[in-house]
This record gives structure tokens, C-alpha cells and sequence, in this order.
């Protein structure tokens, strides 16, 4: 039965499905709300409380999580993004992304703030929920159907073209470690694998719908400070930027400042004549349908496209992001423009990181080039950067784990180590989950990519202004509390507590259900920390402040560090860039010459321990550190762990 005590903004149940037995049950959300907020939050919290440490990600006793925003369906600015979480297959730990969501809203519409996958079905099923009805259906007649046409079937089956479904496609199925689950054809949870665990319960879709409604405490109050924020964002020149080219108008800073990913990380700029011959914003120009947006939303970023000539004549999809230009297209070198877009579009179709993708068949192409991997490798394929047709055979082959694919589907690092000779220098990769950030030149970015928890990843504590051409002295200065010295990029001071500021933002926003791009993460007056205690307060009745949510992230911060010491055993040493990014300086651009130095990196990388209440040694959160953030339990998975290493 669902909870029925009165709580606003929030849909007051958590419900738990068993695809095993069959079992469906609720527990109320304020059991966990008060001290984990909402969505990943509250996922972390369930995952350390309930996976033992031997339990392996494609384990029946693995959880998967769907966690809605608490300020998700109300008009909060860029209240849109859902969250999925769990024990993930690509790093062994701490698994989590975050998507625009038309799901979520209808999800908590429903009655229920998350959704907890437990258990495996015997054969491929599918979950609906609609308020209080609850079916775990059969889903042999949409198994091996990629997304765009399991949707289609779905609305077909239930008769309502704009119903939300989240599945999967062939690569969840199959257990590509890259898998993700793909909502409504367009938008991804894409990074850390979750697609495959989705897979290997059986479970091909989740539909949600709800009749009920989502009230805020203090509607007045609410709503005066919605219109502020949104007045502060519509008519900024960042949100006119966002809705003419989206990601893409990072174009020319992206270059500028070294950002760019070209041959596999070889280069940090690219070539003037394929920038030139490349510039992505050129094709919304040529090509735009439509714009797209998301519920809540001020800004609007998307694009649909339709190419009406070329190799892709026919395509219409929604345009990809700035990680498939870097991932797929720059990185393999690929001079047609529209390339990235089909690319994109197949990606979506087979449920599968457009990351994960970059890095591995990147990994190959370089490899091959070397002479480290030949055709005995590769079944034949004779692998070149820039073969249009090559890649997405690939991609193919991937995602489908046929022939040389079945090896890139473990994505470059578990490659590298199947391989050897020498070819783990050329996979770029953190905690065996592919890179896509280039790291070389930007001090703040790179140390937020390398200590995030989830294994690489720039929207977990990353700050943008460094590679989107933003600095600005004076406001970063008050906006993370440091000198205003310390904001040059190349700099190691201060970079610590902008990566400790942006790691609290990044949760708070997820737990909030609030997209980053319209946060302070890419503009100094967008939603920053004092709005989210406001609109928070005013939606929940609960009154919190800039300090209680930087607790509160600080402790969802800390459960997945020890998360990750007790499933993936995670440490010092893997708080380092890449090989590539330790030996080789920038090779050429206004930065040439220039590279990371250890020695002082890991003198940043002690400040930022510190700073944390970690040990600098082993990077473990310390028993005092835990007590202060009321989770001083977890300590004990610490030491289980180290007496395990210490027998081994």
C-alpha cells in the first residue's frame, strides 16, 4: 500500500519490484529524504545498505534504481533530469547517470519518488505502472528490438503515441558493458553500464503514468522565486547561445583552450583544416527542423534535424551532443559532418555510451595504426581513422558482440589487459571506464574527472568555466572561495575546492532534478546553491540552507568513495590522469609544450583529500570524517576491506 501521509513536492513512496518472485511493496520516501534528499541521493543510501560485498553486477542480488527529482514536475527552472543507479559493470563500482526525463514526472505522478529493480525475471519482461496498477508483462515480442522500435511497439500496444518508455536495446541485452537505457528514442542515462544490468534481469522497459498531482508547500513564495531565476536565465546571452547551437556553441573556446580530443587524445586542438572543415553548428544551421525542449525547461537546447542530401539523406533525429562531436567524431577523425548525428542516432538505437564507443574502437584504430593489434585481431578488418562505414560496423559489431566487437564490448581497458603488448598506453581510460574528457591543460577539470566516483565524468564535480572560455576572476573567486589567483587554468592552487564546490552543486542538482546547464556550472547567473535551498524549501515546507544541501552532498559523496572501496577497491593510485596524459605535453596550439607534472599533481591531490577529511595515503574517508556526516557505520566496510587485501 502506498504511503499515505501528506508530504509536498515530493510523491511520498518508494516502490520496490522483485523480478524474481514477483513481489511488489512501497516504503515512504521521508524515511530517507531527511538526510539523503532525493534521487541519487537516497540511491546510494539503498545500495550500501543492501549489496554485500560479494555481490557481482550482473547478479540477481544487484539493484537497479530509478530516482525522480524532488523539484521534478513542478515549474522549477530545468527541473528535468531523472537519475538511474547501481552496482556497475564497467567499474565494478558505484554506477550512475542522469537523463532529461519525461518519465520522471510521470513516475512521481504516479505516487512514487523512486523505482527499485530487484531480482531476475526467467524470461524478458517488462514493468507498468500506472498509480496503484502494477504488471510485470511479457516481453518476448520486443526482445532484439533496438529502442526507437520497442517504443513504437509499446505506444502502438497501449495505444497512446506520447507515452514515456525507458528501455533497452541489443547492447543491454547482449551485456555490453557500455549498455545504457535510453528514454523515449532521444535521451540517455549514458555512462557506467546500466543498460546491461537492466539486461541481465531480463527486464526490456519500464512505462510510468499517473493521474495524481505534485503540490508545493508555499505556492507564492515558490513561484516568485521561479520567476526570478528564469528571468536571470531566458534573457542571458548563455541561453541564447544554448538555443541557437545547444553544446555546440563551444565550439571555437573549446579549441581555443586546448579541449579538443583528435586521434584518440594525440592532439588537443584540432587541425585548421578539419576545424574548419568540421564546425558542428553549421549543420543546425543548414539542417534544423524544429528546436526540442524538456518539461521545465528555460532554455531549450535541442534540435531536431533532417538531412535532406548526402550520405545520410533521409535521417531525421535529434541532434547529438557535445560528447558524440568528441567521442566519435573528432576523436576518430571523421571529416563528414554528418556523421555524428547517424552516429548518434544508432547509439540511441542500440541502447549503447557513445563513450564507451569513442574509447574503444579509438583504442583499436590507433593500436592497428602501431602495428600493436593486425588482422588476426581483428577478424580481418583493416582499421582506419576516419572510415565512415568502418566505424559503424563497428559500432555493429560492438553492440551486437560479434567478432572483434565482442572484445571492444568490454570496453578499451578490459581489452587492453586481453591483448597486452602495450596497448594499454594507447586506452584511455579511468578506472576502466573510457575517457572522453581531454585532461591536459585545465587543472580544475582534469582533477574533477579523475576523483569522480563513478569512474571519469565531468558532471560529477567538473567545473565547465576552464574549457568554455569563462574566467572570470573576481566571480570565480566568491563563487568557490579562493584567491583570485588561483583561476588560471594551468595552476594546481586552488584547484581543489572549485572540484569540492562543483562535486556538491553537480548532487544537490540531481537530487533536485535540476539539468547543470542551468545551474552555475556554466553560468555565474544561473540556479546556484542559494536558489536550490529556496526553491527547496519552498516546495517542501522544510526549511534548509547553502550549508545543510553541501552536507547533505558531502555525505552522498562520502557513502559512494566507500561504496567503491568495498565492491571495486578503489584508491590513491587511481586518482591519477592516463599515461598519455602524464608523458606527453600538448603537442601543438596556444598551449604547446605544455604538461601535467605529477609531482605536483599529487601535492593537489593531497589538498583535496585533506580538504575532504581523507586520509592522503590511501585516499579513505577517516572514522571522523564519517561520525561528522552521520554515516559513521560505513567505516566498517573500510576495514572489512583492508583485512581482505591484507590476506590476499
Amino acid at each position: 500500500m502506498k504511503n499515505s501521509d501528506a508530504i509536498f513536492c515530493y510523491a511520498g513512496n518508494i516502490l520496490w519490484v522483485n523480478l524474481t518472485n514477483g513481489e511488489i511493496k512501497t516504503e515512504p520516501t521521508l524515511k530517507y529524504s531527511r538526510d539523503w534528499l532525493g534521487s541519487g541521493g537516497i540511491a546510494v543510501k539503498i545500495l550500501f545498505d543492501e549489496l554485500t560485498q560479494d555481490v557481482q553486477p550482473y547478479d540477481p542480488e544487484n539493484i537497479l534504481i530509478f530516482g525522480t527529482g524532488v523539484l521534478q514536475g513542478t515549474t522549477a527552472p530545468g527541473s528535468c533530469k531523472m537519475t538511474v543507479s547501481s552496482l556497475g559493470p564497467m567499474t565494478g563500482g558505484w554506477a550512475t547517470g542522469a537523463s532529461d526525463s519525461r518519465m520522471g514526472g510521470n513516475l512521481k505522478r504516479a505516487g512514487y519518488d523512486l523505482l527499485i529493480i530487484t531480482g531476475k525475471a526467467e524470461k524478458p519482461v517488462y514493468l507498468y505502472i500506472e498509480d496503484d496498477r502494477i504488471e510485470i508483462m511479457n516481453a518476448a515480442f520486443l526482445w532484439g528490438k533496438d529502442t526507437w522500435q520497442t517504443t513504437d511497439m509499446l505506444r502502438a500496444e497501449f495505444g497512446d503515441q506520447n507515452l514515456s518508455v525507458v528501455c533497452i536495446g541489443p547492447a543491454g541485452e547482449n551485456l555490453v558493458r557500455g549498455a545504457c537505457i535510453v528514454q523515449d528514442k532521444v535521451r540517455a542515462f549514458g555512462r557506467c553500464g546500466t543498460g546491461s544490468v537492466m539486461g541481465s534481469k531480463n527486464l526490456k522497459a519500464v512505462i510510468a503514468k499517473g493521474s495524481g498531482s505534485i503540490r508545493v508547500a508555499q505556492p507564492d513564495r515558490f513561484m516568485q522565486s521561479v520567476r526570478k531565476i528564469r528571468a536571470r536565465i531566458v534573457d542571458s546571452t548563455t541561453a541564447e547561445n544554448y538555443r541557437k547551437f545547444g553544446t555546440y556553441s563551444a565550439f571555437e573556446a573549446k579549441q581555443k583552450a586546448s579541449s579538443m580530443n583528435f586521434k584518440n587524445f594525440r592532439e588537443a586542438i584540432l587541425p585548421d583544416d578539419f576545424y574548419n572543415s568540421i564546425d558542428p553548428r553549421k549543420l543546425i544551421e543548414k539542417y534544423k527542423v524544429r528546436r526540442s525542449s524538456f518539461p521545465g525547461c528555460p532554455i531549450g537546447c535541442g534540435h531536431v534535424l533532417e538531412f535532406n542530401e548526402g550520405k545520410f539523406k533521409g535521417l531525421m533525429a535529434e541532434k547529438n551532443q557535445w560528447e558524440v562531436f568528441t567521442s566519435l567524431q573528432t576523436r576518430l577523425a571523421v571529416k563528414d559532418p554528418q556523421f555524428m548525428v547517424k552516429a548518434n542516432a544508432y547509439a540511441n538505437q542500440m541502447g549503447m555510451d557513445v563513450d564507451m564507443l569513442g574509447g574503444s574502437i579509438g583504442w583499436a584504430i590507433e593500436c592497428f595504426e602501431k602495428g600493436i593489434i593486425n588482422e588476426n585481431d581483428t577478424g580481418g578488418l583493416v582499421l582506419h581513422w576516419g572510415d565512415v562505414d568502418q566505424i559503424l560496423h563497428l559500432i555493429d559489431l560492438i553492440c551486437h558482440r560479434q567478432g572483434f566487437g565482442n572484445l571492444l564490448a568490454e570496453g578499451c581497458a578490459r581489452a587492453a589487459e586481453a591483448i597486452g603488448r602495450g596497448s594499454d598506453y594507447y586506452c584511455l581510460h579511468l578506472k576502466k571506464q573510457d575517457l572522453y574528457e581531454p585532461l591536459r591543460g585545465a587543472m580544475a577539470w582534469a582533477l574533477g574527472t579523475v576523483v569522480s566516483t563513478r569512474g571519469g565524468g565531468h558532471t560529477t564535480g567538473t567545473p565547465q568555466m576552464e574549457t568554455i572560455g569563462k574566467i572570470n576572476p573576481e566571480k570565480m573567486s566568491v563563487l568557490y572561495s579562493i584567491d583570485p589567483n588561483d583561476v588560471d587554468p594551468l595552476s594546481y592552487e586552488g584547484k581543489p575546492e572549485i572540484v569540492i564546490f562543483t562535486e556538491a552543486l553537480h548532487r544537490i542538482a540531481n537530487c533536485l532534478g535540476i539539468c547543470q546547464f542551468n545551474t552555475v556550472w556554466v553560468d555565474f547567473d544561473f540556479v546556484g546553491l542559494p536558489d536550490m535551498a529556496e526553491l527547496f524549501s519552498a516546495a517542501t515546507g522544510i526549511e534548509i540552507n547553502v550549508d545543510d544541501l553541501k552536507i547533505i552532498a558531502m555525505r552522498q559523496l562520502n557513502l559512494e568513495k566507500v561504496f567503491n572501496i568495498r565492491h571495486a577497491g578503489f584508491s590513491r593510485e587511481d586518482d591519477f590522469p592516463t599515461a598519455r596524459d602524464l608523458n606527453e605535453p600538448i603537442p601543438s596550439g596556444d598551449l604547446a609544450g605544455w604538461q601535467i607534472d605529477k609531482t605536483k599533481w599529487g601535492k593537489m591531490l593531497d589538498r583535496y583529500y585533506i580538504l575532504h577529511g581523507w586520509d592522503p595515503i590511501t585516499s579513505f574517508p577517516t572514522q571522523e570524517t564519517l561520525d561528522k556526516l552521520g554515516i559513521g557505520y560505513a567505516y566498517q566496510a573500510i576495514l572489512e576491506r583492508g583485512r581482505q587485501v591484507a590476506k590476499e
